[in-house]
């Protein structure tokens, strides 16, 4: 089959293939599933970390169609289109976790679905740590709350502005480049500032100490150096406030892993779950929300111009390739 995979010394180096080994399935006392992937996307943990992290086949999101179930299996069906994380998604098939997939939303295609799991659960998990969502995901649930999203523009950003936007968010300010300005208020910002105005920026975080009940920080340790972190924590509400990230540096990495970061920051390590993916969807459907995505097809060339640009971070939103579409 078709794969994009890693290679080389490291195990860091993306290939295209077209004769990779089909994934073995063996349904006895199995709760996984055989998918035929539709479409799936990239994030950059797939060109960052080595093949003995994360396997050969690179790539987690997808959306795909169920081809054969394991014998404890209750949730899916053979013929069902599902979405969400698998090791190894940047196949023609892959092999899930009954607990990690749920149903297409039906207002998604198979490629904007594709683009969800990793990005979304991830926001998603930092905006309940932020206390912004209830227990129910209600629409009222972020009412007279306020958010901060930096790097609002990429995958993980644009995911929290939708949802918040869906949470009933009042205040949601999203930092971004000024190009991106109309796109992250058409997303759900109703506040933007330029990062590359460096006047408007000093002005923001000098005029808006304590006023944030969660910051989600998507730019921090990205690949450009930013790092938001220390400069956050005077904008959250006293007592009330939360940092949340998705990166940091590697002794805030130590400090997150050993208990001894302050209560109010977190680095959020993304748990995939069915239950987060079904609200994903119920959120995103209450607003009419779609992820933003760059679509490629699945041939060696489109595969690694794609990872070029992702590294580049000339990506805005989610870039997905088509394998075995069926939109």
């Amino acid at each position: 089959m078709k794969a994009a995979i890693r290679t080389g010394l490291m195990g860091k180096t993306i290939s295209f293939t077209t004769n990779h080994k089909e994934p073995t399935f063996n349904p006895k006392n199995s709760k996984k599933l055989k998918v035929k992937i539709n479409a799936a996307a990239i994030n950059p943990v797939d060109y960052k970390m080595p093949r003995m992290v994360l396997g050969k086949v690179i790539g987690f999101d997808f959306c795909g169609t169920v081809q054969e179930i394991g014998s404890q299996v209750t949730k899916f069906a053979v013929g069902d289109q599902v979405y969400g994380v698998t090791m190894g998604s940047l196949a023609e098939y892959a092999i899930s976790e009954e607990d990690v997939v749920a149903k297409k939303p039906s207002h998604l295609s198979c490629a904007e679905s594709g683009a969800l799991g990793v990005a979304y659960q991830s926001s998603l998990q930092c905006l309940r740590v932020g206390n912004l969502i209830d227990s129910n995901g209600s629409e009222t649930s972020g009412k007279d709350k306020s958010l901060l999203v930096i790097g609002a523009s990429g995958g993980c950003g644009i995911a929290g502005l939708q949802l918040a936007k869906s949470l009933g968010v009042t205040r949601i300010v999203g930092i971004c480049s000024g190009k991106n300005s109309n796109l992250v208020k058409e997303e759900g910002a109703t506040e933007v500032v330029d990062y590359t105005n460096e006047t408007q920026m000093t002005e923001f975080l000098e005029g808006n100490k304590g006023q944030f009940d969660c910051v989600l920080d998507c730019a921090t340790g990205s690949g450009g150096g930013e790092d938001y972190w220390n400069s956050s924590i005077s904008l959250l509400k006293k007592e009330t406030g939360h940092y949340t990230t998705l990166n940091g540096s590697p002794s805030k990495w130590i400090g997150s892993m050993t208990g001894r970061l302050n209560e109010r920051e977190t680095l959020v390590f993304m748990k995939p779950n069915s239950e987060d993916l079904e609200l994903i969807g119920i959120l995103l459907g209450r607003i009419d929300a779609k992820p933003i995505i760059s679509q490629s097809g699945f041939t060696e060339n489109e595969v690694l111009e794609g990872v070029k640009k992702l590294k580049g971070r000339h990506v805005t939103g989610k870039l997905v390739f088509n394998i075995n579409s069926e939109d």
